[in-house]
């Protein structure tokens, strides 16, 4: 399986280069990342984990992801995020 590739195309916004030439937008909101305790962290960076995070679950579905929201749903998430970039 190929890594997803993020661009950041807005301050919140990312347009994801998934395999098998799928493509998504992510919107990571700023309130997503203070609420992990990650604001020193580039949105970038958060949202290229949360993005593998959701893909190892196959869980990034339609054209356009909150992050946070789709995460959001597995118990393990913010323990994993924050460990992962901590």
């Amino acid at each position: 399986m190929d890594e997803p590739a993020l661009l950041q195309t807005g301050p919140e916004t990312f347009r994801v280069l998934l395999g098998g030439g799928r493509e998504i937008i992510a919107e990571l909101p700023h309130h997503t990342r203070r609420g992990l305790g990650l604001t020193g962290v580039p949105p970038l960076i958060v949202a290229a984990e949360i993005v593998r995070f959701l893909d190892e679950r196959d869980a990034l579905h339609g054209p356009t992801v909150s992050l946070g929201a789709a995460a959001g749903r597995f118990p393990e998430f913010v323990e994993e995020i924050s460990a992962r970039l901590r």
